[in-house]
């Protein structure tokens, strides 16, 4: 989406041969994480977790950003980080923008994702930018962490909601009931959610093609869990929900999609 909206870009992945086909797409594939960052009006991170993103920068990428660069930080990295990080940035005179999005692979690819952005109103403009190539719309929010805090609370909810869907599947097959009656009775209606179809007919099919890998929904939902237990708040649901994702993970479904909670 970058490369569309024709800016340039420079690319590196911690695995080489997944950043090496955007070469065909115009895009500079560095060797270094230095050296992709270098001379970048904004340098965007998304990696799996906090401790990546931290260990990337730290280990040399922040200190080859230019002074007036913005690191616009996009990974989903939980609430430890999300204080970590701005620290790091603050160290090395550099804006950091928090901004995590929603939205798996298919909303990614059309530029139809959410972001949810905070950080300093200077670094507004050129963030937008980049914002308007892979989004559909952008939340401001507030300081640096509260993009991060809103992710949270919204994969509780999500990931509640695949995990009542797979429950409920089972519960259909379990008494008799057609599960594809139970997707008709609540489409279209105030409980139906366009997610739960796409999700339930994977379960039905028993067809997990990638959009989101399950482990890293559990990734997810293990910061969910770590914030409310700082916060003092009790969270039984994504306790028992955490049980079937480390179920399902154990058998062998952690890189299919997080539908694949379904086989708990």
């Amino acid at each position: 989406m970058l490369l569309g909206a024709g800016m340039a870009v420079r690319v590196w992945n911690r695995t080489a041969v997944t950043a090496r086909p955007l070469a065909a797409d115009g895009a500079t594939v560095a060797t270094r994480p230095q050296d992709a960052v270098e001379g970048a009006d904004v340098v965007l991170t998304m990696l799996s977790d906090g401790g990546a993103v931290e260990e990337v920068m730290a280990g040399g990428a922040l200190a080859a950003m230019d002074d007036a660069a913005v690191w616009l930080q996009m990974s989903t990295v939980g609430l430890e980080a999300t204080e970590r990080l701005p620290r790091l940035a603050g160290e090395r005179g550099v804006g950091l923008v928090d901004a995590p999005v929603l939205g798996t692979r298919g909303p990614a690819e059309k530029g139809q994702l959410l972001v949810l952005a905070s950080g300093p109103p200077q670094c507004r403009e050129r963030c937008d930018e980049v914002f308007d190539a892979v989004a559909a719309r952008t939340m401001w929010l507030g300081p640096a962490g509260e993009g991060n805090r809103l992710k949270l609370v919204v994969n509780a909810w999500l990931l509640g909601l695949v995990g009542a869907l797979a429950e409920t599947i089972a519960l259909a097959r379990a008494v008799g009931a057609d599960p594809e009656r139970f997707l008709e009775a609540i489409d279209g209606g105030p409980v139906g959610v366009p997610y739960a179809r796409l999700k339930g007919r994977a379960m039905i099919d028993g067809d997990f093609p990638t959009s989101f890998p399950l482990r890293l929904a559990g990734k997810d939902l293990g910061l969910v869990r770590e914030a409310a237990a700082a916060a003092g708040q009790p969270l039984p649901v994504a306790d028992a929900l955490a049980a079937q994702v480390e179920r399902a993970v154990a058998a062998g479904h952690g890189d299919e999609d997080l539908a694949a909670i379904v086989r708990a």
